[in-house]
């Protein structure tokens, strides 16, 4: 029964004749390649695995939302569990942590770059807000990150510059979102 249970992917169950229900079996076999470890004393930039870029995601994520994660990235990247993830990952993908676990993830990914997000995704069950998500939903308008003061005052000049000037878009819209060129997020 069993052999005919992997053979044709089905079996049904009776019980004195009657039917009780249907056994059914799928193979979880992984498709793919076997990559290498990076040789010991590695210390160049980026991935050795022709062009994949190896993404660990340190926040708890159904696999269907890290499965749709590596999607929206591309097919040049692999989206892992950080628990799933060789040490020769190219980016750390983490939420707003203590400054203890942060460079913990540097020193598991040595060679990766951290990058610290928050993310909201209703469909997938997230929310991993920080400190600054939390902020701005509180009624904040902005977050400048840490500079000296000049450019503090460049950056708060060029955002209300900015306001002055709101750029197309909903007419409902109040809150701007800088890029990182002008220090603002």
């Amino acid at each position: 029964m069993v052999e005919s249970l992997i053979d044709d992917g089905e079996v049904d169950i009776t019980r004195s004749g009657e039917p009780v229900g249907t056994l059914a079996f799928t193979s979880t076999v992984l498709h793919g390649a076997v990559l290498p470890p990076d040789p010991p004393g590695r210390t160049g930039q980026g991935s050795p695995r022709e062009g994949v870029v190896v993404v660990a995601t340190t926040m708890l994520m159904s696999d269907a939302a890290r499965r749709r994660l590596s999607d929206a990235f591309g097919p040049d990247y692999l989206v892992l569990d950080f628990l799933d993830a060789p040490s020769t990952a190219d980016i750390v993908l983490t939420q707003p942590v203590s400054p203890q676990l942060t460079h913990r993830w540097t020193l598991m990914f040595p060679q990766a770059q951290v990058i610290i997000t928050e993310i909201l995704d209703p469909e997938f069950g997230l929310d991993v807000s920080g400190p600054v998500g939390r902020l701005l939903d509180a009624g904040a308008h902005v977050y400048l990150p840490p500079r000296p003061v000049e450019q503090v005052a460049e950056n708060v000049l060029g955002y209300l510059a900015a306001q002055a000037r709101p750029e197309l878009g909903s007419a409902g819209a109040t809150r701007l979102e800088l890029g990182t060129d002008d220090g603002a997020v």
